[in-house]
């Protein structure tokens, strides 16, 4: 069966363009009428040589993605097979891919490549934490939203520790720019292998070429192998370079533990790459709202005070009074000081205060510390 634009599959899912073509299938985006809402839909070619052997692996596939529920991990919807042609119903991802924004980089800022790889090695570990080890982690399958999301993609050629192997032993799978040593040997795929991937993504965003390079991909893959990795530039942190060329070891005991480490360590480096440019930026400097400058508020003797100090000093009323009344009280006050000697002549309201002079006493409260005296 050829598929067709417009055409209506498994009575729900509608195409509405090709996407991409392989060698194993093509991929769709799609429509599902039922749920209104876009899907991508992977098929097995019709025309595709060895068919029952490449359906056999989009069978696997599907048991692989199946239970992987993970917001870095692309979400398998819905598997069926008719007329010798199998359907993988999956999460349409709206995004481009790492690979792109290599492509128009180079080399990335750590601070916007960190996050990414930061979210792909927690996806990689979910998978891993299922028996399921993607086998070819690389630049184009994983997908980087606008806002920084990623979504792992393409679990084609994973494995999965508790199913049937269905590669032969020796068999390389995987792409040689990005293949672990082991996996180019035709040995047994490991979380560590997902890891050293993982470790070349890094390194080509970091410095903006791969680590290996060669003229054919047994090439490539050999110099895996056995060349030694080059070092990162320096301008690299030195804890982000070492850590980066732990994942990119040879031995995979030589490698972190699982994704999980992975993803834990670079999120450290992150934070702190954060907080030394924080430092050093400019414009970090604290300012008020609006750009004003704080307001300093002085605050100055008034002679109402001074006046109503004097009026107690002297036994006046101490009743409150109305701003008319205080206003005529002040005045009479401030006369009053100019004919009749006080306790306070001479010193300033606030230099009483701030001396620590105490103020004179007034007949209630001499009374009553000549009764303390007594009693004591």
């Amino acid at each position: 069966m050829k598929l067709i634009e417009g055409q209506l599959i498994h009575q729900r899912y509608r195409l509405d363009c090709r996407l991409a073509q392989g060698g194993m299938g093509e991929v769709w985006k799609g429509y599902d009428i039922q749920l209104g809402r876009s899907v991508a839909i992977k098929a097995l070619r019709a025309d595709a040589g060895n068919a029952e052997a490449k359906l056999r692996r989009l069978r696997v596939e599907a048991h692989n993605s199946a239970n992987l529920a993970h917001p870095n991990i692309a979400a398998l919807f819905e598997y069926y097979e008719h007329d010798g042609i199998g359907f993988l119903i999956m999460e349409y991802v709206p995004s481009r891919s790492l690979a792109d924004l290599f492509h128009d980089k180079g080399a990335m800022d750590p601070i916007e490549l960190l996050p990414i790889l930061e979210q792909t090695a927690r996806g990689l570990f979910i998978a891993h934490s299922h028996g399921v080890i993607h086998r070819d982690v690389k630049p184009a399958n994983i997908m980087v939203s606008d806002a920084g999301d990623v979504k792992i993609t393409d679990f084609g050629v994973s494995y999965s520790t508790n199913q049937e192997q269905i590669t032969q032993d020796g068999m390389v799978v995987g792409t040689a720019q990005y293949i672990s040593p082991e996996q180019a040997q035709g040995k047994h795929a490991t979380a560590q292998s997902d890891i050293y991937s993982l470790g070349v993504v890094a390194y080509e965003g970091l410095c903006g070429h791969r680590p290996f390079t060669g003229a054919t991909p047994v090439d490539i893959a050999a110099a895996h192998v056995n060349d030694p990795v080059p070092p990162l530039p320096d301008s690299v942190d030195v804890q982000l370079s070492q850590f980066v060329m732990s994942m990119l070891s040879k031995d995979p005991l030589d490698r972190p533990s699982d994704a999980l480490v992975v993803s834990r360590t670079l999120s450290k480096i992150e934070r702190r790459l954060l907080d030394q440019q924080t430092m050093l930026s400019d414009s970090t400097r604290i300012m008020p709202s609006g750009n004003r400058l704080p307001r300093r508020i002085v605050s100055t003797p008034h002679t109402f005070l001074g006046s109503r100090l004097h009026m107690l000093s002297q036994g006046g009323p101490a009743e409150v009074q109305g701003p008319a009344q205080a206003q005529a009280a002040a005045i009479q006050a401030t006369t009053a000081q100019s004919s009749a000697p006080s306790a306070w002549d001479g010193i300033e309201t606030s230099q009483a205060f701030t001396s620590g002079l105490s103020a004179p006493r007034t007949a209630s409260s001499q009374a009553r510390h000549t009764t303390r005296s007594n009693n004591e």
